[in-house]
């Protein structure tokens, strides 16, 4: 069998995690990279990357109920950068965690989290990521004004 880790992958870890840690303190808000497919460790942190022919809407439900708990529409060019921090959230039993989440441009590689709501614990929440009909336009391409996209809280 053959070894499928690439070295240079992890020569670059520590020097990635040292710029996060600078960007985060100089900031003073949770920020770091955020890249799709991630640092190549679980850090409960997702992004999706809404182009033409893959735009997202993103859900978080609540699998007690099956209600969709926040939603977000991804605009066609922007990225949405989830994390989930244990035990952060509200100090009832029904929403211990915290969400937090951002919209930034698709080239940005790194940024704070300005948002968070408390969220359900991780297992009795779920992360649904969707695919909306394509190709979808970017906003700039239609001629309509840029809005700030559909965020839903319910």
């Amino acid at each position: 069998m053959q070894n499928r880790t690439h070295p240079a992958r992890f020569d670059r870890l520590p020097r990635a995690l040292a710029a996060c840690a600078a960007l985060t303190a100089a900031a003073g808000v949770g920020g770091c990279f955020y890249n799709e497919g991630g640092l190549g460790m679980s850090e409960d942190k997702h992004v999706y990357v809404s182009r033409s022919h893959q735009p997202w809407t993103v859900t978080v439900r609540d699998t007690r109920t099956g209600q969709a708990f926040w939603s977000v529409d991804v605009p066609v060019g922007k990225k949405l950068v989830v994390q989930f921090l244990e035990g952060q959230g509200s100090e009832n039993k029904f929403t211990p965690d915290l969400m937090q989440w951002g919209l930034m441009d698709e080239g940005d590689g790194y940024g704070n989290l300005t948002n968070s709501l408390p969220v359900p614990a991780r297992d009795v929440r779920r992360l649904e990521p969707t695919l909306r009909a394509a190709p979808e336009l970017p906003p700039e391409m239609t001629g309509r004004a840029v809005a700030a996209p559909p965020v839903q809280v319910r």
